[in-house]
């Protein structure tokens, strides 16, 4: 299943995603459905420091040709099959600028192949296909794949191993072709490396007249507390910003990564919080992968903003509610949006 109309090789295709290919990060979070990703390790530890570089699975790999994001490198992947027990990478070309560490996003163009056999699995070159971005302390995503790329710079090219252990696991991946003792090699030209927000900044503007009330006791980094206006809820989706953020533009077909509360509008009643877990969600956005409420609304905005969102049930989760989060087919939603970062 392709999330963004370009695709998105990693999570998409060759479906390295653990979590939801539609975008959900929690129980009960923003996205109308949750499909997983067949077979796979669902590690969930923070990356580990940047792999050792020019390891002997990889000494006779190369990929020639320029790092212009436009032109496929010629790739010999050498002697195979190419087999480890743990991430190991093969710089080969260096790039300039910060190392990526798990706080950045990166934007990249790989090519993916199956290290016994050579084939490869996914083209980042082929017609159609744009520069992908990954946050790298993800945890939605193949623990092989964002611990191969950090440590890379922009305009850079790097290769990796994805070991079992850290990809597919024990039950492979019978639809790509990947057996469970196959390592997949990445090779990932580097278009950009850039840090997101950790949270926002400022105490935020007041609520409008008729929204539920929005207040931060704790400071930006912890969950908010949200007090339901008196009287019935909007019977069409209402939005304010309450920061306005200075950073890049959100689009559609992006990720956005962000921290989010919602809320019944019923009884105030929490039914699902990014703050309360701790870390920052990401989410494909204006794709329709997530309820029509947020496409509509955060497409547009700024990364760096603080946005308010009442949303009635056709532009929620609709008739059918969503009873994991107590979701009922009536039920308006509130949700407050810190907008982290996009890509």
């Amino acid at each position: 299943m392709r999330i963004r109309s370009v695709a998105t090789a990693a999570v998409a295709v060759l479906g390295l995603s653990v979590l939801s290919a539609c975008g959900q990060a929690g129980p009960s979070g923003p996205a109308p459905t949750g499909t997983s990703a067949s077979g796979g390790s669902t590690a969930t530890s923070a990356p580990a420091p940047a792999p050792a570089d020019d390891v002997k699975a990889l000494a006779s790999l190369t990929a020639s040709g320029p790092v212009d994001l436009k032109t496929a490198p010629k790739v010999d992947l050498g002697s195979l099959p190419i087999s480890t027990a743990s991430v190991q990478r093969k710089v080969l070309v260096p790039g300039t600028g910060p190392a990526a560490t798990k706080e950045h996003t990166v934007r990249i163009k790989t090519q993916i192949y199956n290290g016994t056999s050579g084939k490869l699995l996914d083209d980042g070159y082929a017609k159609g296909r744009g520069e992908e971005g990954y946050r790298l302390g993800r945890t939605d995503v193949i623990a092989g794949f964002t611990e191969g790329l950090i440590g890379a710079k922009q305009g850079g090219r790097v290769a990796f191993t994805i070991p079992p252990a850290k990809g597919f696991g024990d039950s492979g991946n019978a639809q790509l072709g990947v057996a469970p003792t196959d390592t997949i090699v990445v090779i990932a030209d580097v278009a950009e490396v850039h840090q997101g927000l950790s949270s926002l900044e400022g105490e935020g503007k007041p609520s409008p007249a008729g929204f539920p009330t929005v207040e931060f006791p704790e400071g930006n980094a912890k969950a908010p507390k949200v007090t339901i206006a008196k009287g019935n809820p909007p019977t069409e989706t209402k939005q304010a910003t309450l920061i306005e953020g200075d950073g890049p533009v959100v689009k559609a077909n992006q990720f956005i990564a962000a921290h989010y509360q919602g809320v019944l509008w019923k009884d105030g009643k929490v039914f699902d919080s990014s703050w309360q877990r701790g870390a920052a969600a990401d989410f494909p956005i204006g794709a329709g992968a997530v309820i029509p409420g947020w496409d509509s609304t955060l497409v547009g905005k700024k990364v760096g903003s603080r946005v308010l969102l009442v949303i009635p049930p056709k532009d929620g989760y609709g008739e059918q509610g969503n009873p994991q989060g107590g979701i009922s087919g009536t039920d308006t939603l509130v949700f407050v949006v810190d907008i982290l970062d996009a890509y």
